[in-house]
C-alpha cells in the first residue's frame, strides 16, 4: 500500500511539473499564458534566447521588467528544467536533415547551391576568422549582417557562442537564425574528422510540355496534301522510341577529411540517356563529374588568410552574375537574396550542370585587403551546328566561306574542298593554294534536352532527310535539316581570372576576366538581308519565312537570335569570346549598395569601356528588423552574348521569339532548346522594388514587389507587381492573400499586343501539432489579350479575320496539402489539386519543385521521407498527373487537315496525358 501511495504521489507531483511552464523551453506564445503582460513574456523569452538559460527562478529578477511582486505571481506557475547544451554537430544535425529532405530533386533556382550550404554544415567556419564574401554565401545573410559581425571581432571582440553572436550591434534576428548553424566559435567541431556521403535517385520524370512538342514534331512531306503520314518514326520521339526510356538516374559520393582535404564524384544520366545504365566504363568515366581540393580557412602568422585549391569539376561566380556564373539553369528575378543566393568565388562543382562546367583547375587566395583568383578549364561543348545533307559539319574557312568536299567519283577534283561562288565550284584562292578548312561552322551553344548518340542522330536525320524530300517540290524553304545539335562537337579552352581589394569592412571592389578559346570551330549567325538570313536559315517552309504573313511584327523580337556571337563576320575573323567586367560593393549604415559592369568584346577595346555590347545591374538592399527593402535596376544590351553569364532578369533568352512555341515552324524542331533549356537572361532594361515587412505578430506582407522591364529587342515594355498578406489570429494558424497583377505594352493602352494577367490565391494553413501542417489553396486567373493569329488569322495573303480585338481567358485552380510526421523520423507529405485553364497556364509549387500544367486537368502526389537509421535517409514519392494541352484547340482552328485527325488515335495521344511517376532517393551520412 505504501508503495502504490508514493507511486501515486511521484504521479501527482509529474503532472504537476508537467502542467507548469517550463522557463528554459517554453514558447513565447506559452509564456503569454502566464498572468504577465506581452511585453514581460517578451523580455523573458529574449533573456533566455539572447542572454542565458534560467539556472533558478530567482534569474527572472534580473530582467528590468520582473519586478518581485511579478515573480511571487508566477512562481507556483513556472519551472526551471535542467538544460544541457550538446556540441555544434549535435546542434546541426536536424538542420542537415531538413537540408537534405530540401535538396532531393529540387535542382533549379537554387541548382548546385544546397551541395555547398550542405558541405558549410558539415564542415562549419571559424566565425572570427570569416571574411565578407564568406558571409555573403549564406543564405539569408546580408552585407549589413556581415558587417555588423566583422566591425566587433575587428575590435579584437571574440564572439563565444550563439548568445554572444545575437547580441551583435546590427545583427538582424534573421540574419542570425539563419547564420548559427554555419558556424563555430573556438575549436571545429570537425577538426581531423573523416566524413563521408553517399546519394543515388531514381526519377521517372516526364518532359515539359514544350520539350514534348519539340521531340513530337514530325519531319513530313507537305501535309496540305491530304496524306496522311503512316509512319511513327518521322519524330525524334517515334525514332527513339521516347515512350520507353530510361528515367533520370544520378549518383553522387563525397569525401571530407576535417575543414581542408574533399573530393567528390558524381554521374547523372537524364532522361533517354543510359548514364549509369550503361555498361561502357569509358562513357561513364567521360560523362561523370568529380573535384578533388583542399581548403584552408584558417591560416595563422599569414594575418587571416585563406587558401582554395581545386582540380576537376568547380564553380566560378563573381559579383552579379554578370561576366560569370557558371550553371546550366535559369531563375527568375535573382535577386542575390534570400534563398536566391551567390555563392562568390571557386567552390567544387557536383551539380547537374553540363554545358558550363568547368573541368580543369581553379585556386583562391584571400586576404582580409584583397583577393585573387584564377582558373583554367578544357571541355567539350554541345553546339547547333550548321550540317550538309549526309549530316556531315560544314566547314569554314579562314575568309569567311562555307567549304564543302567534293564528292563526285566522276569529278577530277574528287576529294578535293571547295566553295562555292554564284553556281561556280571554287578549288582554288586567288593565290593559288587550294581552298582548305578544319573549323566546324556552329551557330550557337546548346543545352539539349537528350543527349542523344552523334551517330545515331545523323541516321535519324538521315531518314527525316528522305521524307522531306519526297514532298512537292515547293513544300519546303530548306528541304533538308541544316542545323542539328551535336554533343561535345565544340572544343572549348577558357581561362580568367579575378582581382579584389577590400579597402574597408564591408566594402569590395573587383575585377573579373574571362576568355574562351575555341580552336576547331566558328560561330557564325546570319543576320537579316542577304540570301542566308536567320529566317530562312532556321524556318523550314515558304509561309512560315514569308515575312509579310508569318513573323513580320516579331522581326525586331528576333534580333536575339540574329545578335547572337560570332567569330567571324564581315569586319573580323578571331577564334575566341572575351567578357570582362567590375564589380564592387559597400555597406553604409543598414543599407548594402553592390553592383556589377560587363562588356563583350567584339569590335571595341579590351582597354575601353562603352564601346562594345555591355550589360550592368546596381541594386541597394536597405535592413531594418522588420521590414526590408531592394532596388534594383539593370540593363543588357541585345547583342551581350555571354553563354556564362546568370544575371537577374525577368523573361530568360528567346523568350517571345520563333524559337518560343513555334517548333513546327523550324528547319529542325530540336534548335528549340536554345529556349526551351536557356540560362540566359533576356536582353532587358527595368527598374525592379521588392519588400517585406511585419507590422506585428498577427499581419505580415510577405514577398513583394514591382517590376518595370523593356525588352530591348522590340521595346516592349511590361509591368509586373506581386503582392501577398499573411494574417495569423493564431499562432497555429495563418491565412494568405496574395495578388498578381502583370500588363504587357503598358505605355499603350491601344496597342493591339497588350496583354493584362490577374491572379489571385486565398490560402489557409494550420499549424498541427508535432510539426503536421494542412493548407488549402485556392487560385482565380484572367488574362485579357489578343486573339493568337495562328488561331484566327492564317498566314495567307487576303485572311485580316481576327486581326484586333481582345479575348478574355478565365482559369481556377484548387489545392490540398498536407504534412503528418509520425515521428521524428518518419514523415508523409501529400496535395491533390485540380485546374481549369481554359487557355491559361497554371503552375504549382510540387516538392520544393515547380511544375508548369497544361490546359485541364488533375494532379495528386505523396511523398515519404524516412531517416531508416542514424546515417541513413530514405525519400520516395509517386505522382500521378492527367491532363490535356492547347495543342488540340489551337490546330484545329489553324488547319482543315489537322481537324480530320482530332479523333486519330496517334493525334490523340499528343493531348491526351496521363503520367506516373516515381521517384526515389537513398543518402547515406557519415
Amino acid at each position: 500500500m505504501k508503495k502504490f501511495l508514493l507511486l501515486l504521489l511521484a504521479l501527482v507531483c509529474m503532472g504537476l511539473l508537467a502542467a507548469k511552464v517550463d522557463l528554459n523551453t517554453a514558447t513565447l506564445a506559452e509564456l503569454r499564458q502566464l498572468p504577465i503582460s506581452a511585453d514581460q513574456a517578451k523580455d523573458i523569452f529574449e533573456y533566455r534566447e539572447y542572454v542565458k538559460i534560467f539556472e533558478s527562478i530567482f534569474d527572472l529578477r534580473e530582467i528590468p521588467s520582473i519586478d518581485q511582486k511579478t515573480l511571487l505571481k508566477i512562481r507556483p506557475l513556472v519551472v526551471v528544467s535542467l538544460f544541457q547544451e550538446t556540441d555544434d554537430a549535435a546542434l546541426r544535425r536536424e538542420v542537415i536533415r531538413d537540408l537534405l529532405e530540401r535538396m532531393d530533386q529540387n535542382e533549379g533556382s537554387m541548382e548546385g547551391m544546397a551541395d555547398v550550404w550542405e558541405d558549410y554544415l558539415m564542415t562549419p567556419q571559424n566565425l572570427n576568422r570569416m571574411h565578407f564574401d564568406d558571409f555573403m554565401g549564406i543564405p539569408n545573410v546580408s552585407g549589413v549582417d556581415a558587417v555588423g559581425i566583422l566591425k566587433r571581432t575587428a575590435q579584437g571582440d571574440t564572439i563565444a557562442d550563439t548568445r554572444d553572436l545575437r547580441s551583435s550591434a546590427g545583427l538582424s534576428h534573421y540574419g542570425y537564425t539563419n547564420l548559427r548553424n554555419y558556424v563555430y566559435y573556438t575549436e571545429p567541431p570537425v577538426k581531423n574528422r573523416l566524413m563521408w556521403d553517399a546519394k543515388i535517385s531514381y526519377n521517372t520524370r516526364y518532359f515539359e510540355e514544350g520539350q514534348y512538342d519539340m521531340l513530337r514534331e514530325d519531319f513530313t512531306r507537305d501535309y496540305t496534301t491530304g496524306t496522311v503520314p503512316q509512319r511513327k518514326d518521322l519524330s525524334y520521339w517515334g525514332y527513339f522510341g521516347l515512350n520507353e526510356v530510361d528515367p533520370d538516374m544520378m549518383m553522387k559520393m563525397r569525401v571530407r577529411y576535417g575543414n581542408n582535404f574533399k573530393i567528390g564524384l558524381m554521374n547523372s544520366s537524364g532522361k533517354g540517356e543510359s548514364g549509369l545504365m550503361s555498361a561502357n566504363t569509358e562513357s561513364f568515366i567521360k560523362d561523370s563529374k568529380w573535384f578533388a581540393g583542399y581548403e584552408n580557412t584558417d591560416m595563422p602568422g599569414l594575418n587571416n588568410s585563406r587558401l582554395k585549391a581545386y582540380v576537376g569539376n568547380y564553380r566560378v561566380t563573381y559579383g552579379e552574375g554578370l561576366v560569370m556564373e557558371n550553371t546550366d539553369f535559369y531563375s527568375a528575378r535573382k535577386t542575390g537574396f534570400g534563398f536566391s543566393k551567390r555563392i562568390l568565388g571557386i567552390t567544387p562543382d557536383l551539380s547537374k550542370t553540363q554545358e558550363f562546367a568547368l573541368k580543369g583547375g581553379a585556386v583562391e587566395y584571400t586576404h582580409p585587403l584583397f583577393g585573387v583568383s584564377a582558373f583554367v578549364s578544357q571541355d567539350d561543348k554541345d553546339a547547333i551546328m550548321y550540317i550538309n545533307k549526309d549530316g556531315s559539319p560544314v566547314k569554314r574557312d579562314e575568309y569567311g566561306n562555307d567549304v564543302f568536299t567534293d564528292n563526285d567519283t566522276t569529278s577530277p577534283m574528287y576529294g578535293h574542298q571547295y566553295y562555292t561562288q554564284g553556281f561556280s565550284k571554287i578549288y582554288s584562292y586567288a593565290n593559288g593554294s587550294p581552298v582548305s578548312a578544319d573549323k566546324n561552322k556552329v551557330f550557337s551553344y546548346v543545352i539539349p534536352t537528350i543527349r542523344f548518340d552523334n551517330d545515331e542522330l545523323m541516321d535519324a536525320e538521315a531518314s527525316f532527310n528522305a521524307e522531306m524530300n519526297a514532298s512537292t517540290p515547293t513544300s519546303y524553304k530548306n528541304p533538308y535539316i541544316n542545323l542539328a545539335t551535336r554533343t561535345d562537337a565544340l572544343r572549348e579552352k577558357l581561362w580568367g581570372a579575378h582581382f579584389q581589394i577590400n579597402p574597408m569592412i564591408g566594402t569590395k571592389l573587383g575585377f573579373t576576366t574571362y576568355t574562351a578559346l575555341y580552336d576547331n570551330a566558328h560561330f557564325v549567325v546570319p543576320g537579316y538581308t542577304g540570301d542566308v538570313n536567320i529566317f530562312n536559315t532556321l524556318l523550314r517552309t515558304y509561309a512560315d519565312f514569308d515575312e509579310a504573313h508569318g513573323f513580320k511584327l516579331r522581326k525586331a523580337v528576333n534580333s536575339e537570335l540574329s545578335n547572337l556571337y560570332s567569330t567571324q563576320t564581315d569586319k573580323y575573323s578571331r577564334d575566341y569570346r572575351r567578357v570582362i567586367g567590375f564589380d564592387g560593393q559597400t555597406v553604409i549604415g543598414n543599407t548594402s549598395i553592390q553592383g556589377e559592369y560587363a562588356e563583350l568584346s567584339v569590335n571595341g577595346s579590351d582597354t575601353k569601356l562603352g564601346d562594345d555590347p555591355m550589360a550592368y545591374l546596381a541594386s541597394a538592399y536597405t535592413q531594418y528588423e522588420n521590414l526590408t527593402f531592394l532596388t534594383l535596376i539593370r540593363h543588357t544590351d541585345v547583342d551581350f552574348d555571354n553563354p556564362y553569364s546568370n544575371s537577374f532578369s525577368e523573361h530568360e533568352r528567346f523568350d517571345g521569339t520563333m524559337l518560343d512555341g513555334n517548333v513546327y515552324s523550324l528547319t529542325n524542331s530540336s534548335i528549340a532548346d536554345l529556349y526551351l533549356n536557356g540560362n540566359q537572361a533576356q536582353p532587358e532594361q527595368g527598374l525592379y522594388f521588392e519588400t517585406r515587412y511585419k507590422f506585428n505578430n498577427y499581419f505580415t506582407i510577405g514577398r513583394s514587389y514591382l517590376d518595370f522591364t523593356e525588352r530591348l529587342a522590340d521595346h516592349r515594355r511590361s509591368v509586373r507587381f506581386q503582392s501577398e498578406l499573411e494574417l495569423r489570429p493564431l499562432f497555429q494558424i495563418s491565412l494568405r492573400l496574395r495578388y498578381k497583377n502583370q500588363v504587357n505594352r503598358f505605355e499603350d493602352l491601344a496597342d493591339r499586343c497588350i496583354s493584362k494577367t490577374n491572379e489571385y490565391t486565398l490560402a489557409a494553413r494550420t499549424f498541427l501539432s508535432n510539426r503536421d501542417f494542412l493548407e488549402l489553396e485556392y487560385r482565380y486567373n484572367t488574362v485579357y489579350a489578343p486573339p493568337y493569329l495562328s488561331i484566327t488569322s492564317l498566314a495567307q495573303p487576303g485572311n485580316n479575320d481576327g486581326t484586333a480585338g481582345q479575348t478574355l481567358m478565365v482559369g481556377d485552380y484548387i489545392a490540398a496539402n498536407y504534412t503528418h510526421n509520425f515521428t521524428s523520423s518518419l514523415k508523409i507529405q501529400g496535395s491533390f489539386l485540380y485546374w481549369f485553364g481554359h487557355g491559361i497556364s497554371h503552375w504549382d509549387w510540387e516538392d520544393m519543385e515547380i511544375d508548369f500544367m497544361g490546359e485541364k486537368g488533375s494532379k495528386a502526389w505523396v511523398a515519404i521521407s524516412s531517416r531508416i537509421s542514424q546515417n541513413l535517409y530514405m525519400n520516395i514519392k509517386f505522382r500521378n498527373k492527367t491532363y490535356q494541352d492547347k495543342e488540340m484547340r489551337i490546330r484545329r482552328n489553324n488547319d482543315p487537315y489537322y481537324s480530320s485527325l482530332i479523333d486519330d488515335q496517334i493525334y490523340l495521344q499528343r493531348v491526351e496525358h496521363s503520367e506516373n511517376t516515381i521517384r526515389f532517393s537513398l543518402d547515406y551520412r557519415f
